[in-house]
């Protein structure tokens, strides 16, 4: 056990979804860890969802409730989040989706692995689907041997069954922040997400900061949470061509950013398979013509964003 319980700091946006908000305060409120507060970032919502959340969370004091005047989007959202964390005095930031139900055991679990890397881990669990609550949809990616892009996520098609394959603590070469744990000295030596971003790839380009300043990205597989997944994004289609285009733009930022010597043949065959892709579902299925512009549009407006770096303001032609 814990000499000292470090301070933990959860935090999460919302952005009209009350109700997938309220479950996951709901989850976290039961937990098993004694030292922590939930910081709940309202990113914008209309007025009538903000007061209906503001009502709910004034009946728990561990639940801070800060309103942002418009939708920064989620880098945004969470930046403003860290921030307003460290004033609390956080040993540590759970970052986590709000369409997620946490176990009550997950926090100390991620909190007793962090400090045992002397919190020089970033630390993530198991992620289960929310509608088949026994299958896997994430627990992290392997690491690229070539050192590039090609992290590939240990479990496959997003719905493989938990039978204990996975129970053994892992060095990851990716992990998503659907939640991770994040020391404050990381962010003190890190700093916020980078604005390159607005969502889709902010992780990657944390995770791999992370790693060049010599953190590791650990798997925890006693820390556990059910994730609807792609509610705010894309209804829950996660194959649209909405997706297909802020994934793309990301992969292209982060080649350049972590990788430019390597770049430029990487964005072509990135580009390249992921149109043949497309294009030869379209024929099968009649499906996939978005995509196909998804990915020659990220193309086109990635050449355009590399001249100047521009922060991303969330645009989306396929919105």
């Amino acid at each position: 056990m814990l000499k000292r319980l470090p301070k933990v700091v959860v935090i999460t946006l919302n952005y009209n979804q009350f109700e997938y908000t309220k479950d996951c305060i709901d989850s976290l409120v039961t937990s098993k860890y004694d030292n922590y507060e939930i910081l709940v970032i309202d990113n914008g919502s209309e007025e009538s969802s903000y007061v209906e959340l503001s009502s709910y969370v004034n009946s728990y004091e561990r639940v801070i409730l800060k309103r942002l005047g418009k939708n920064l989007g989620y880098v945004g959202g969470i930046n403003y989040g860290m921030h307003e964390a460290k004033k609390l005095g956080a040993d540590y930031f759970l970052v986590m989706n709000n369409d997620t139900v946490i176990d009550e055991n997950a926090v100390l679990s991620l909190v007793q692995c962090a400090e045992r890397y002397k919190s020089k881990a970033i630390v993530s669990g198991k992620v289960y689907n929310y509608d088949e609550e026994d299958t896997l949809q994430y627990i992290g990616q392997s690491i690229d041997k070539d050192g590039m892009l090609n992290q590939k996520s240990i479990i496959k098609n997003r719905r493989e069954k938990d039978v204990g394959q996975y129970d053994e603590e892992m060095e990851m070469g990716m992990l998503d922040d659907i939640f991770w744990l994040l020391p404050i000295g990381a962010y003190n030596e890190l700093g916020n997400y980078s604005e390159f971003f607005f969502l889709y790839g902010e992780q990657n380009d944390y995770g791999f900061r992370a790693l060049s300043a010599g953190y590791k990205l650990i798997y925890c597989p006693l820390a556990k949470i059910w994730h609807k997944g792609g509610v705010t994004t894309c209804d829950g289609d996660k194959k649209s061509p909405k997706i297909e285009y802020w994934t793309s733009f990301a992969v292209m930022k982060l080649a350049v950013l972590h990788f430019p010597d390597r770049a430029g043949r990487f964005i072509r065959v990135w580009v390249l398979r992921q149109t043949l892709k497309n294009t030869l579902l379209f024929i099968l299925r009649k499906k996939r013509w978005g995509n196909i512009s998804a990915v020659l549009k990220a193309y086109s407006n990635f050449k355009h964003w590399n001249k100047i770096r521009y922060q991303d303001n969330g645009y989306n032609p396929f919105s």
